[in-house]
């Protein structure tokens, strides 16, 4: 399965939000395709509207979502490969500017 940075994903994360969820992978794709885990943020369908660092994304058919998700720049997570199910679609240049911009912040990152 070909993920990249900007896909969004089916994932089964372990521990509270171990339920199947998508979610975004954040991890460059310069590391390619030999590491055992790659770095993502969950989403979730539950938006926040004061969490103003979780960029909020419409579904598409490019990125496959079904419904409006918030990605929880917060939640960045090394997720083991064979936790990923399936790639459900790909974030626009926009969206994935808006989880960089997000990112930066959330890592302090941004100076």
């Amino acid at each position: 399965m070909e993920i990249s940075r900007g896909s969004v994903v089916l994932m089964v994360a372990p521990g509270d939000i171990g339920r199947p969820r998508p979610g975004a992978v954040v991890q460059s794709d310069e590391l390619g395709d030999a590491t055992v885990t790659v770095l993502v943020c969950p989403m979730t369908s539950d938006i926040d509207p004061g969490r103003l660092l979780r960029p909020v994304v419409e579904p598409t058919t490019e990125n496959g979502l079904h419904v409006r998700s918030q990605v929880m720049t917060d939640k960045v997570m090394p997720m083991r490969r064979d936790r990923i199910r399936r790639v459900l679609g790909q974030f626009d240049a926009d969206t994935t500017g808006q989880l960089d911009r997000a990112l930066l912040v959330v890592l302090g990152l941004a100076r």
